[in-house]
């Protein structure tokens, strides 16, 4: 027995048998939009009058998927003689010509149990954005993380400018016009660690009341060249206490 099944896409219509819908359990593929569809749901049923002659004719504008290969070629049937043979039930072949150039189309039978190769390629340009997308964003990755190694360095650069020229004095003439477009300086280090008092004596003025004289020794140990330190003094009584204390800045001593 002949049913016509109907591509529920394209509505494009065909002829197929049963033996046809049992090969591959009603699976079939629309040779029109490609659509693979159940044949079984979508029969529409021919009438009495129509002859397996007929019938024969019209079935060889189906071919086979032997191969089980897909084919993007379209093997179209003569409309006239077609719309000759055949009459469907409740449909005015007179007012439906547009859509008869969709009825005779090359029908492809495809196993459910086996994809198509049209199918794994419709996978993989799905799947293609996919990696192009997972490419792009490890190199915004990549860019990002080298932009913040940047501004570590930078911000380290800045901050250490002083010790950078102390260790490394070639650096110092750059570090030198880096500073004078950022508003800063490179100052002499104060590393009083480096800095020992040696030789402190203090003694009364003899021509003046109340005025002392302070003399000291300032070693520097350090390797490099340093700023001068702030002194503090203080004068203690016979039981050791602080009497008297006092800063003095570079400028006051020097």
């Amino acid at each position: 027995m002949s049913s016509i099944t109907n591509c529920p896409v394209c509505q494009t219509q065909f002829v197929v048998t049963d033996e046809q819908l049992s090969q591959y359990n009603g699976k079939v593929r629309c040779g029109n939009c490609l659509n693979v569809f159940d044949a079984t749901v979508q029969i529409v049923e021919l009438e009495e009058t129509q002859t397996e002659t007929d019938l024969n004719a019209l079935n060889e504008t189906i071919s086979y998927d032997v191969a089980l290969e897909p084919t993007l070629q379209d093997n179209h049937g003569n409309d006239s003689d077609i719309n000759e043979i055949f009459t469907y039930k409740d449909i005015d072949l007179e007012s439906t010509e547009a859509k008869s150039s969709k009825t005779e189309k090359n029908l492809n039978f495809i196993p459910p149990s086996q994809p198509s190769n049209f199918d794994d390629l419709a996978d993989k340009s799905k799947l293609k954005p996919k990696k192009i997308f997972k490419k792009s964003r490890i190199w915004l990755m990549v860019l990002f993380a080298l932009i913040l190694l940047f501004v570590a360095i930078a911000q380290s650069v800045y901050f250490l400018r002083n010790d950078i020229a102390i260790y490394y004095p070639k650096t110092k003439p750059y570090l030198v016009q880096i500073c004078e477009k950022l508003a800063c300086s490179i100052d002499l280090p104060k590393k009083i660690e480096f800095i020992v008092i040696d030789d402190s004596d203090i003694q009364e003025d003899a021509d003046y009341a109340g005025l002392m004289h302070l003399s000291s020794t300032l070693i520097n140990q350090a390797s490099f060249q340093q700023a001068y330190p702030n002194l503090e003094l203080t004068l203690t009584d016979t039981e050791d206490k602080p009497k008297l204390r006092r800063f003095f800045k570079p400028i006051e001593y020097l």
